[in-house]
Formats: structure tokens, C-alpha cells, sequence
């Protein structure tokens, strides 16, 4: 089984790497294979759109034109995350009555931060796309670094944020079904003290709301939880040859083996130079293979013979040059790369995949790592 073959791809990888792009062509090549994909960005940069070749990119799931690149059943949907509108959207079909929260200034304040409130959000988007029959595959681009792993860490946090006895230690029993009065009296006044009295009412206001939904983001949290950790998930380690970015890129797959998931594929874009048949560049002829050459298209001596000779050490010179920075861009990622770890490369470009088409070629173009 390859990673497009599985239920859902999740991208991560440091900055300015082309992790998006990567994405991207992944889905279109799933689309090609027949499947049919969902691709979200959950990364506030607005590439995807130019990727895929659109105009704009919004919260809803949109087509992306496969005509003359994807033959038979395969399509693509794609969206970039909005997380005002995606928590608006979710409260107004979760809530009886969602007034209360969307007016809500505590509600209004969280839901438009990119902070936590973008992870979370992000994990209940992830959560329908999975559970949505229309898609055999679902690929998620992630924000860089950090941010990726704040996500991967969301269904968690929401849960210990719901917890009923941290609810109850604030604002009292009331709200959850359980004594705290005490510690409720304790803690309510401290907050008051801190947050002011009207702010500390309107955060009551917004949990008492939002409590009957507690349950069920409690129970959508620890299920997109489980389907990360499951086997038909792969992660896609995305980062370049470049040093820095390989740093980056150790601390994101630290970060995923200190959560117990581990990358299916580690993909190194930008990896190599490519010669006229899209074959990396080698070295060129030597002295004496180039001499022979020389005979052979022009074997008579004069300064025909002495400019074409120039001409040929000056290309060997610049192949040269182009095999050594291969060479060294092949042992930076072998040594990045670990045992028991699939790994491809991808060719450097000229210009970036900006269309379906370019972007399923890029796939297409995949080595294996030797």
C-alpha cells in the first residue's frame, strides 16, 4: 500500500519547503488513480490557490478542473481553513439555539484568534472530511513547524479544555453536574479579580451556552484523535536537502515519534538537478572520454578543433559543478534518512507547479531515495 492509497494523508514539514505544493500534487495524483480527494489547508499562507492553478480558494469545499490531466472517476475538492466562518458554521448546526454563543464576545474573541482556536477547528473539519462518504481519500496541509504539531496535539487539549471539573472549579456545579463550591467561590473571585466582573459574566454566559455542545466536541475530539493514530493514516514528512531545513524537519519527526506516529514517507523536494531526460545531473565525461569525443566530431586538427575542445571543458565544468551539489544534496539526505523509513526526492524546478497538470508531472517525477 502507498500513501495515496490510504484513508487520509497528513503534510507536515518546516517553512518555505514547498510542503503545500507537495500536497497538492499528491491529491491530484490520487485524483489520476480514481479516487476521490479532499484536499484543506489548514496553513493561513494562501498557496494552495495558485497551486491548483484558481483564482481564490475559500472555507467550502470546492471542484478543482481536472479536465485533460485526470481521466475516468477521480476528482478533487479542495478549501483553505477560515476559522471565524468554519467555528461559526459548526456552532450553527451543533446548537439548538447557536445566538447565545455566536453573540457571544468570549465566543467572538476565541473563535477568530489563529492560535488554539485554529487547531481545534482545524480537528473538527478533519473530522467531517473523514466521515464524509464522498471521499475515499482526504489530505490535509498543515502550518509549518510548531504549529503543525500544536495541531496533532488539538483533540487532546480540547478534551482536557471541556473537562468538567476545571469547568466546575470556575464557574460552579451548576453548569456541570458536580460539587465544587469551594474551590468554585476561590477561583471566581481570583478570575474576577484578574479579568474584571463583566468579562468574567460573559465567560459564564458563553460556557453556559456552550456546555450542552461539551459532550459532543468531547466525543468528535477523541475520535479524530484515534483516526490519526490509525493504520490508514500516513504522514508525509516534507523538508529540502538544505541544512536548515533539515533541522527543522528533525524536530518535526521528533516531535511525531514522541506521539507515536511515524512518518510513512518522508518526501525531499527541491532534491535534485535535473539533466534533459529528467535523470539527476553525474559527472561529466573525463579528460580523455571527451578527447575521444572530440576525434570523433572532429578529428582534424585547427581552430575549429580548438574552439569546439573549449566548448566541451566548459560544459564538462558546469555539469561538474551541477553533479557535485547533487552529491552533496544525496548524502545530506541520506544521513536525514532512517531505516524503516520510506523516502522519495523530488526534482528541482524551474519554475513552480502552478496547475493540476505540473503538479501530477512533479509526482510523476518521484525517485526513490538510493
Amino acid at each position: 500500500m502507498t500513501v495515496l492509497d490510504r484513508r487520509l494523508i497528513v503534510a507536515v514539514g518546516p517553512g518555505g519547503v514547498g510542503k503545500t505544493s507537495t500536497s497538492a500534487a499528491m491529491a491530484v495524483a490520487a485524483a489520476a488513480r480514481g479516487r476521490r480527494v479532499a484536499l484543506l489547508t489548514i496553513d493561513p499562507a494562501r498557496r494552495l490557490a495558485d497551486a491548483l492553478g484558481l483564482d481564490q480558494l475559500e472555507d467550502g469545499m470546492r471542484p478543482v478542473p481536472l479536465d485533460g490531466v485526470v481521466e475516468g472517476e477521480g476528482r478533487l475538492h479542495a478549501a483553505m481553513l477560515d476559522t471565524k466562518r468554519s467555528f461559526d458554521n459548526l456552532i450553527a448546526r451543533l446548537a439548538d439555539d447557536p445566538a447565545p454563543i455566536l453573540e457571544n464576545r468570549v465566543y467572538q474573541a476565541f473563535s477568530r484568534t489563529l492560535a488554539r482556536s485554529h487547531a481545534y477547528v482545524a480537528m473538527e473539519r478533519l473530522y467531517d472530511l473523514i466521515h464524509d462518504d464522498t471521499y475515499d481519500l482526504v489530505v490535509l496541509d498543515t502550518p509549518p513547524l510548531r504549529s503543525a504539531l500544536d495541531i496533532l496535539d488539538a483533540p487532546a487539549r480540547l478534551r482536557a479544555f471541556l473537562d468538567e471539573t476545571i469547568i466546575a472549579a470556575f464557574f460552579g456545579p451548576g453548569l456541570v453536574g458536580r460539587s465544587a463550591r469551594g474551590t468554585s467561590a476561590i477561583a471566581g473571585r481570583l478570575l474576577s479579580l484578574v479579568a474584571g466582573r463583566k468579562l468574567v459574566a460573559e465567560m459564564l454566559a458563553f460556557f453556559e451556552a456552550f456546555m450542552p455542545l461539551r459532550e459532543g466536541f468531547a466525543a468528535r475530539a477523541s475520535a479524530t484523535g484515534h483516526a490519526l493514530q490509525s493504520a490508514s493514516t500516513a504522514f508525509v514528512l516534507v523538508t529540502a536537502p538544505e541544512s536548515a531545513h533539515l533541522g527543522d524537519a528533525a524536530y518535526l519527526r521528533e516531535g511525531l515519534y514522541a506521539r507515536e506516529l511515524k512518518p510513512a514517507l518522508v518526501v525531499f523536494n527541491r532534491a535534485f538537478l535535473s539533466d534533459a531526460h529528467g535523470e539527476p545531473v553525474t559527472p561529466a565525461l573525463g579528460p580523455s572520454e571527451r578527447m575521444e569525443m572530440l576525434d570523433e566530431l572532429d578529428p582534424s586538427p585547427g581552430p575549429e578543433r580548438f574552439a569546439l575542445r573549449r566548448t566541451l571543458d566548459a560544459i564538462a565544468a558546469v555539469r561538474d559543478e551541477l553533479a557535485t551539489t547533487n552529491a552533496r544534496a544525496l548524502d545530506a539526505m541520506q544521513s536525514f534518512s532512517r531505516e524503516g523509513e520510506a523516502a522519495v526526492q523530488l526534482p528541482y524546478l524551474d519554475e513552480e507547479p502552478l496547475s493540476p497538470a505540473a503538479l501530477l508531472d512533479l509526482w510523476n517525477r518521484a525517485r526513490p531515495l538510493p
